[in-house]
């Protein structure tokens, strides 16, 4: 995605056979799955099906970044879409083609066999306020971390241990001073209780689980954020010996030096599986059925998806290359001087990549109105003319060479 990507599109993580790459951190939005809730509200990961990779390892390095985003955000097996969820596009098509998304879903489920997990840094920053039995202030019931750079919100904060979410509040108001989850208690927050009946208190933050769910030490439960009654953004992290409790608070200092950990340090969220996991038998892939034209299904759909976008392609996104497919194509290459067959060829693909291509390209000089669909229409070829007239070109509205080189095509 660095090198000159030219779509309009980009995602989180991408994952070949040898690899996983990051490009964007996970709280990054990016554009991707087709709408505009898949951008807003997921994580994408995309696969890279190389001719010379190997297919079955990349469907599996894919689904252990998948686990371990499920794992860190606590996301349900009910919350992995494939792309075809959002939009009906058929992709990842070699996926679906071969009936292997509930394998991929079961390749991306907590392995039963990981290590326990004792205590993990709730936050990065540094230790600004302890307990009131530690030296705090009096009636101080916990331990105040601040982020590494003063000022610093939407920090993540970490579950501490492994427990049950039993409240949080989302309503809190900067600076206001009235009690929220818990008496004496201001700002967003959540509580957890843990196993042996003992609660995590978290002060100052955003949260992203609800009431009710299960979380694992590590997990990602929320954000800092500026609610409450606080003098600089910080994380207020309490411990109860009993979750129903708020008067059973006890000194977190006990806690991290029980477990080794020090307050404020950098938060270690991953979890490594004991022995390894069982490999998955891959079914067989089977061989595409290819048209007359020397399109599979998913090649159809796709072309007739990009003939629908122009406004030429009538019919059903079938991937049947029937009389409405053909008829469109030919329209397609009558507007753009090519041979009028029918046939969805290399020569018309390329030309409709090139025209996506300059499209593209004046988009990022500013002209907005015009779409990047491949189809070379009136609105394009204004674009084309006005652009030849900024730089110094004959303006005839047409991309050629030299036009296509200042345009960096």
């Amino acid at each position: 995605q660095s090198s000159g990507n030219v779509r309009q599109a980009s995602w989180h993580i991408t994952v070949d056979d040898t690899e996983a790459i990051r490009s964007y951190p996970d709280t990054a939005q990016c554009w991707h799955g087709g709408t505009r809730e898949a951008a807003e509200s997921s994580i994408a990961v995309e696969i890279c099906v190389n001719s010379d990779g190997d297919y079955d390892q990349a469907f599996k390095n894919a689904a252990e970044v998948v686990r371990d985003l499920r794992r860190q955000h606590g996301i349900g097996r009910s919350k992995v879409y494939d792309h075809a969820h959002w939009t009906g596009k058929d992709c990842p098509s070699r996926m679906r083609a071969a009936g292997r998304w509930k394998e991929f879903l079961d390749l991306t489920e907590p392995n039963p066999k990981e290590k326990p997990v004792g205590m993990i840094s709730p936050f990065e920053g540094r230790l600004t306020q302890n307990h009131w039995k530690s030296g705090g202030y009096r009636g101080h019931k916990g331990m105040d971390i601040a982020p590494p750079k003063p000022g610093q919100v939407g920090m993540p904060v970490y579950a501490a241990f492994a427990g049950t979410v039993r409240k949080v509040c989302t309503t809190a108001k900067n600076g206001g001073k009235t009690s929220t989850w818990a008496k004496g208690r201001t700002g967003n927050g959540i509580l957890v209780s843990n196993p042996d009946g003992e609660g995590n208190g978290y002060n100052h933050v955003r949260p992203i689980v609800a009431v009710g769910e299960r979380v694992q030490a590590g997990q990602l439960i929320g954000y800092n954020d500026r609610s409450g009654n606080q003098t600089a953004p910080h994380l207020h992290f309490e411990l109860w010996a009993d979750w129903r409790n708020p008067d059973s608070d006890y000194d977190p200092q006990l806690a991290f030096t029980k477990f080794g950990v020090k307050p404020g340090s950098v938060p270690v969220i991953s979890v490594q599986p004991v022995g390894k996991i069982e490999p998955i038998k891959s079914k067989p892939n089977p061989k595409p059925k290819k048209d007359a034209t020397g399109n599979d299904k998913g090649d159809n759909k796709a072309i007739q998806t990009a003939l629908k976008k122009m406004g030429i392609y009538k019919g059903v996104i079938d991937g049947v290359n029937g009389s409405m497919q053909k008829n469109a194509v030919k329209a397609y290459q009558r507007a753009h001087g090519l041979v009028a067959d029918g046939v969805w060829g290399p020569k018309t693909q390329a030309h409709f990549e090139q025209v996506k291509a300059v499209q593209q390209a004046l988009r990022n000089e500013g002209y907005t109105k015009q779409g990047v669909d491949g189809y070379y229409g009136d609105q394009t070829t204004a674009n084309v003319r006005d652009y030849q007239k900024r730089v110094g070109l004959v303006a005839d509205g047409v991309a050629g060479p030299i036009t296509q080189k200042k345009l960096g095509v």
